[in-house]
């Protein structure tokens, strides 16, 4: 019987860990493709899905409670995230308008 004695490639890596590394990686490298679509598909599809929440929660009452404790779990969560999201958001809109009406009065004084 013949035993080697070089090491091989990944014997010291278990396979789990080189799996939920290219799970990761394959994730991570798509994730903006996959925002993209998701986001597409909503804007595409958004009034369907609210017409068919609101007809499930008229059949059902108990569904509006469900949907509003998850909404409030979930934003007490992320809190901190949402809040500095919606900062950088409001920043970003209030530097567009600031350039624009620069752009406007840069014209103005111009001519």
């Amino acid at each position: 019987m013949y035993i080697s004695v070089r090491e091989k490639k990944f014997d010291k890596i278990p396979l789990r860990s080189i799996i939920a590394l290219m799970d990761e990686t394959y994730y991570a490298r798509n994730k903006e493709a996959r925002c993209k679509y998701q986001r597409e598909y909503y804007k595409k599809n958004k009034d369907r899905i609210n017409r068919k929440r609101q007809i499930d929660e008229a059949v059902d009452p108990e569904k509006i409670e469900k949907r509003l404790a998850y909404n409030r779990a979930y934003y007490l969560k992320n809190r901190e995230r949402l809040l500095k999201r919606r900062a950088e958001r409001y920043q970003k809109i209030k530097e567009e308008r600031e350039r624009k009406e620069a752009e406007k009065n840069k014209g103005v004084e111009q001519a």
